[in-house]
């Protein structure tokens, strides 16, 4: 879902968040398997050359057993364009973990 609002202060407000599967990643101390990754685009300047990302790795059933922050770098934040998953593969290779494709 991606909501754009453009308001008097310059600021983009984006509203997306996004799910993708991921392989598996156990947790030590039987915290559990995160087979998912959600992240959410945090607002930004809109002549902004650059924005902050907030992640989750999460069990199938919805249980978050990591969090943080990634910000994209310039390039990353040059080549969005319009497709929002890009944005899952950067923070994806950031932290570390696989995105898998989705059986149809």
């Amino acid at each position: 879902m991606c909501i754009f609002y453009n308001l008097a202060n310059d600021y983009k407000h984006l509203i997306n968040k996004t799910m993708a599967k991921i392989q598996p990643v156990i947790f030590p101390l039987n915290a559990g398997t995160a087979t998912e990754l959600s992240v959410l685009i945090l607002n930004f300047e809109t002549d902004a050359a650059t924005c902050t990302t907030y992640y989750e790795l999460k069990t199938e059933e919805g249980t978050v057993l990591t969090n943080g922050n990634y910000t994209l770098s310039e390039e990353e934040f040059a080549g969005w364009g319009i497709d929002n998953t890009c944005v899952d593969g950067y923070v994806a290779e950031a932290i570390g973990v696989k995105i898998i494709n989705q059986p149809v």
